[in-house]
């Protein structure tokens, strides 16, 4: 079982069970590596903030033992992907042995990281604790004044939440339709993901391959993936209601069983989505490439 097959097992096993891993009550932020300070992105949110522990850190076994503590016997650890750039010669022989012009620039390798509630001895760092919620809805409001090139936004009485590519609006619902600030968001940050696509921005919607369905269906993941990105940042509740995740579970497990690397393809997107939203330059990483080996 390859890097993909794993990660997409695991993601089928909690959509069989009628949970979506990536709409979850964001308590935690982010999930962090605890030796390095950054946030995991991408692939890695997915994975790491769809379980159960309390933490945002992890650590992996060694980097536990380096900093004094050890992973309680008997823990389970939860796999996380990277990517090794390829060299110049490196691609040059994958072009040899592929017959592609284009091979992938990068090769995924995972590693197993454990929660700090998995730890013990070493001590949590002090902003390892519950967003403040009563600052939720203004780091969201931000994030919205900080986009560049924003499209129009439009509120009026409607059920239905759009992004108009011709027009280069969205359509929301009033604020006052919503059961939540937190629904309102999480809307918006959906709408907001599909906006990026547009000609002036990532050109998202020139670049996915497949047929109409295939390249709907690829779009929707990102949006998903995109807004759960910005509501974990943010702290925003991404919740659904029963019968859209009913609607909606038996369709993904069927696109994920199909192509076990439209994870990591939409899932990058999604994180080049989020970073734009966000007003930070969009480019790879270590941790999301969109191109998969």
């Amino acid at each position: 079982m390859n890097i993909y097959e794993n990660v997409t097992k695991r993601i089928l096993n909690q959509l069989a069970a009628g949970q979506i891993p990536w709409r979850k009550t964001w308590q935690t932020g982010l999930p962090k590596s605890l030796t390095t300070g950054k946030d995991y992105r991408g692939l890695n949110i997915l994975v790491l903030a769809s379980t159960e522990y309390t933490s945002r850190y992890w650590v992996t076994y060694l980097q536990a033992q380096h900093l004094g503590g050890h992973v309680r016997k008997g823990e389970h650890s939860t796999p996380v992907v990277y990517w090794k750039w390829r060299t110049a010669t490196e691609l040059e022989n994958r072009r040899k042995e592929t017959g592609k012009e284009n091979p992938a620039p990068c090769i995924p390798f995972a590693s197993a990281v454990f929660n700090l509630d998995q730890v013990e001895g070493i001590d949590r760092p002090k902003d390892d604790v519950l967003n403040p919620t009563n600052r939720r809805l203004e780091i969201a409001e931000q994030m919205l004044d900080v986009m560049p090139n924003k499209p129009l936004l439009v509120h009026t009485l409607t059920t239905q939440p759009a992004y108009s590519p011709s027009a280069d609006c969205i359509t929301l619902p009033h604020l006052s339709q919503f059961e939540s600030a937190d629904e309102y968001y999480s809307t918006l940050f959906h709408e907001l993901v599909h906006s990026t696509g547009a000609p002036k921005r990532l050109n998202r919607f020139g670049e996915t391959e497949g047929n109409r369905a295939e390249r709907y269906s690829f779009e929707e993941l990102v949006a998903e993936f995109g807004a759960a990105f910005l509501c974990g940042f943010a702290g925003i509740q991404n919740v659904g209601t029963d019968a859209l995740q009913a609607s909606y579970i038996e369709g993904w497990a069927r696109i994920f069983s199909q192509d076990c690397r439209i994870l990591a393809r939409a899932a990058s997107a999604a994180q080049r989505a989020a970073d734009y939203i966000r007003g930070k330059l969009p480019e790879a990483d270590d941790q999301t490439i969109a191109a998969v080996a």
